[in-house]
């Protein structure tokens, strides 16, 4: 039986509704008008989202949230920090883009605790890690403290400081690892530093936060800037242009120092809708422009853009 929710301002719409199990967590999305949604999680780790339209509630999608517990848990398993605690649900909620967004907790086996973030994705019906409070330490990018390089926080950015800045020890093993590969720092660190500049733009993009996209673009591209990667950043402006309209189609690019550059990025600049050579202005080429050796490359496409 239920008592119901006390308000002055509401009342009783409808018979209560069975879902079969206990209901563990209720979130309402900020927008009051017809595209409101709510999220409701039962014990059962089932999940269900509703939009509440003016004639009632309707089931908009479903899943579990099981599979990215047990993926929490297999992984504490593997890094040798398991505790015998279960997972347990942090929060989850609907972002302003509409994203279902989940952050869960696993104490471990040294006091402290593992938090991880998590998007679904509908056309999947599967859920992507979006934050790791363990993921990218030795990063020259990685910091437990996110803030935004400038206007508001972005939904990206919260999720990283809820992620991290509830998880212990993040600090003290980021400098325990710099101690171990301080000798392969200008490789190692390097790779770690690009992976995770490629991860959170590929984050971005599932949570279609575009403020949060060219910030980490900016960061890729001094990533790739600092290190003269002249060939990987050609192909990089080369597949924000899109030249496959030209005839120029990047699939067909046989370079083989290039085919780390994510190519994801154009598909990201078309469902965010963002101007390509808006973002090679604003945020490549100043960072480009800062290594001398880059010069003639900055110019050459400068060039290419004003034409």
């Amino acid at each position: 039986p239920t008592l119901g929710w006390e308000s002055g301002k509401a009342f009783r719409a409808f018979p209560p509704f069975v879902l079969g199990s206990p209901v563990v967590a209720i979130n309402l999305s900020d927008e009051v008008s017809n595209e409101c949604e709510m999220v409701v999680v039962t014990s059962d780790g089932g999940f269900a989202v509703y939009k509440l339209l003016n004639s009632g509630p309707k089931l908009h999608y479903k899943g579990s949230i099981v599979p990215p517990m047990q993926q929490m848990l297999l992984s504490s398993i593997s890094a040798n920090q398991q505790s015998g605690n279960q997972p347990k649900l942090v929060r989850i909620q609907i972002t302003d883009s509409k994203q279902l967004m989940l952050v869960i907790m696993l104490p471990t086996s040294s006091a402290g605790r593992a938090l991880q973030g998590f998007v679904y994705n509908r056309d999947m019906e599967s859920w992507m890690i979006v934050a790791d409070s363990a993921n990218f330490l030795l990063s020259d990018f990685y910091s437990p403290i996110h803030k935004p390089s400038s206007g508001k926080e972005g939904i990206l950015s919260r999720v990283a400081k809820i992620v991290t800045s509830s998880a212990s020890t993040m600090a003290s093993a980021k400098q325990m690892y710099q101690r171990v590969v301080e000798n392969e720092k200008h490789s190692y660190q390097y790779i770690i530093t690009r992976s995770h500049c490629e991860d959170r733009l590929a984050c971005a993009i599932a949570l279609y936060s575009k403020s949060e996209f060219e910030t980490w673009l900016t960061l890729y591209a001094r990533c790739l800037s600092s290190s003269g990667e002249a060939e990987s950043l050609r192909f990089l402006v080369d597949t924000l242009l899109d030249d496959s309209e030209s005839g120029n189609s990047l699939m067909d690019t046989d370079n083989d120092s290039c085919q780390n550059v994510p190519s994801f990025l154009l598909i990201g600049i078309k469902r965010l809708g963002l101007d390509g050579k808006r973002i090679i202005r604003q945020s490549i080429l100043p960072e480009m422009s800062k290594n001398r050796h880059l010069q003639r490359l900055t110019n050459e496409i400068s060039t290419e853009l004003d034409n």
